[in-house]
């Protein structure tokens, strides 16, 4: 801490205890006795302190439950039966007969250093027992960030909204080491994924680090105009070179080959690849054409004695690379605008489901090809709807492959990965795990059971998270980026959000006034 932290500014919460009905201190949890006229929230962050004023322990309320053999329902049955006992059956939190207990998580250990270094600690993990009859005080909100080991200035990461104990709240700063370790940003519809993504994207600009991502929903093509970027339409000025995309995404585009035309398309595909990648400059262009390919088809038949098959496989070829709407011969400029602006925003959201995985696929080879010649800055790939990309059960498409060894290697190559998804049951699990930093919205009791060995919570947080309220999330990552997981208020956004969820009554009487001409 700062300073050591001084009892008497703090809120005395109560005093921990033991029972046999509510339990006593573990070195997991600690019940404690509610002081009279207090009011302690759920998620409060508490220290409860022991025999050496240089050692406290800390954590967090995780639940509580009050006792009182007066208000039995047998008891209150028999009340208003015999009409006795009309007076009211708790009488105050000073009644004899009204007992409130509070279960704090532990987290940790906090040790202050011998006196004449004062604010010197080291935060431990929990190693020595809880006493009960010692005091359970509120911890200041602005000690949380050190608590949680995040940062406490915004040049040091990202603000992504509120960390609340009581009626104190506190920034969240996550860490910049996040990115590069890559994020999953979970929930189902309608909680607020979206919503913190924009927060996310608001924050990266302020960073100038720049931001590709793929829309399906058109959910940030108005927070990319207000932030000065580039909103592109996949299949209309945003395309992939086919020189680039690699051979098994290229046989993508052409179904229905024979096993020797395949061959011969491959061998003469992964010669042009490598040339292609030796062409690349610095707006990420190369200067291979169709013909170039096709040339080196017939050239490649020719050498295994199959001209036949090869005049049949340049046919094949020449009408895949007609027939796509993805496909180009060069980068066009939107590898220019990744390099000047701070997002370049594709919509994919009108493509097939198929052209948006070789759409996708071919953009991430090309983007960590370009990163590792270092012709585009550090930048962060933002992925939505993600299991569409990375679906589970060993299902593949034809950006599976690339992604996953995107997401496995682009940490090395200063790419940071930022999935999500409102089905992580339907998502890929090992590349969900792979991503280090997890922010969980409320979740289905399916996809939660996905999620949830992941998050450093007890069961009574975890159950809760299907009713979480909309725009709070937890928040959970490696010990190494945060000591512990919270529950986070994502801040309010300063970019318009994207479509609202539309109120279908209203829109079908829209429709009615303008196609059938009803009145008003």
């Amino acid at each position: 801490m700062k300073s050591q932290i001084d009892l008497a500014d703090c809120t005395k919460l109560g005093t921990t205890s033991s029972s046999p009905f509510s339990g006593s201190p573990t070195f997991d949890q600690i019940p404690f006795h509610i002081d009279a006229g207090i009011k302690p929230q759920l998620g409060t962050y508490v220290v409860v302190e022991g025999d050496d004023s240089s050692v406290f322990h800390y954590g967090r309320i995780i639940e509580g439950t009050e006792e009182n053999p007066r208000a039995d329902p047998t008891q209150l049955q028999k009340n208003q039966a015999y009409q006795v006992g009309q007076q009211n059956p708790r009488g105050g939190d000073r009644s004899p007969y009204v007992t409130r207990i509070m279960v704090v998580e532990v987290l940790g250990e906090i040790h202050y250093c011998p006196a004449g270094e004062v604010g010197e600690y080291v935060i431990n993990e929990p190693t020595s027992l809880a006493q009960t009859g010692k005091g359970v005080f509120q911890i200041p909100a602005d000690l949380i960030p050190e608590l949680l080991n995040t940062p406490t200035t915004l040049d040091n990461g990202l603000h992504i909204g509120k960390v609340h104990s009581a009626d104190d709240e506190v920034d969240l700063i996550l860490p910049m080491e996040a990115l590069a370790r890559h994020i999953a940003i979970v929930g189902k519809t309608g909680v607020g994924k979206s919503y913190s993504v924009g927060v996310l994207i608001e924050e990266l600009c302020r960073l100038k680090i720049p931001v590709l991502a793929f829309d399906v929903l058109d959910d940030f093509s108005k927070a990319t105009d207000k932030l000065g970027g580039s909103n592109l339409t996949g299949g209309v000025d945003f395309k992939v070179p086919f020189s680039l995309i690699g051979s098994s995404e290229f046989l993508n585009f052409m179904p229905n080959l024979t096993k020797d035309q395949q061959a011969i398309i491959v061998s003469a595909y992964d010669h042009v690849f490598g040339r292609a990648l030796d062409q690349l400059d610095a707006d990420g262009n190369v200067t291979l054409t169709i013909s170039d390919y096709t040339n080196e088809i017939v050239r490649t038949a020719n050498a295994f004695g199959q001209v036949k098959v090869g005049t049949n496989a340049v046919t094949k070829a020449e009408a895949a690379y007609k027939r796509s709407s993805v496909l180009t011969v060069d980068i066009q400029n939107w590898i220019e605008q990744l390099k000047t602006k701070p997002i370049v925003n594709v919509f994919i959201g009108k493509l097939s489901q198929n052209s948006r995985n070789l759409l996708v696929g071919a953009a991430a080879r090309i983007i960590q090809t370009l990163r590792r010649k270092e012709l585009i800055p550090p930048c962060v790939f933002i992925l939505d709807e993600a299991h569409f990309f990375l679906p589970s059960g060993g299902a593949s498409t034809p950006s599976t492959r690339i992604i996953r060894e995107l997401i496995r290697t682009a940490r090395h190559d200063a790419i940071g990965i930022v999935l999500i998804s409102q089905s992580p049951a339907s998502m890929d699990k090992q590349a969900l795990l792979t991503c280090n930093t997890r922010l969980i919205f409320a979740l289905d009791k399916d996809d939660l059971r996905t999620v949830e060995g992941t998050i450093d919570a007890p069961s009574e947080v975890i159950s809760r998270i299907p009713k979480q309220a909309k725009g709070k999330a937890i928040l959970t990552s490696g010990t190494d980026i945060m000591r512990h997981s919270t529950t986070v208020n994502i801040r309010t956004r300063k970019t318009p959000e994207g479509a609202p969820t539309p109120n279908l009554a209203e829109g079908a009487r829209k429709w009615r006034r303008v196609n059938q001409g009803e009145p008003k």
